[in-house]
């Protein structure tokens, strides 16, 4: 199964590849001016489509860094915190393990051994 970052990185294409399509349209449309008028091609700038390269550019920007960061050890990369690069097989073990280290159920148990134990002990000292 693919981890949670490959499938952010599949979205991140998605979104990069229609803005840079409607960025291309917005220039060639001229909402957006790259170099400056000519004669009576010049319409007005709309200073709202320059929101399509602005997302383009972050977007880019964030597939950059997890593709460059895909090497990198588990926890040790910036976007770790957000989004796990972790398989999720390996994630659901992870967790599992966590779980049983956590839960009330050994700590109850190993009180109760303990008890156990000392009254035993105690006992013994009686007779």
């Amino acid at each position: 199964m693919d981890s949670p970052a490959n499938r952010v990185q599949r979205v991140l294409i998605g979104i990069l590849v229609a803005f840079l399509l409607m960025t291309a349209l917005a220039i060639s449309e001229g909402l957006i001016q790259i170099l400056g008028c000519e004669k009576s091609i010049c319409l007005e700038p709309n200073n709202y489509a320059l929101i399509f390269p602005i997302i383009s550019m972050i977007s880019g920007l964030l597939l950059a860094v997890m593709h460059f960061s895909r090497d990198k050890e588990h926890e040790e990369a910036v976007l770790d915190g957000w989004v796990s690069r972790e398989k999720e097989d390996d994630m659901r073990a992870r967790l599992k393990q966590e779980q049983l280290e956590a839960s009330g159920d050994s700590m109850g148990s190993g009180w109760s051994e303990m008890e156990k134990k000392h009254l035993e002990t105690g006992l013994k000292e009686e007779e």
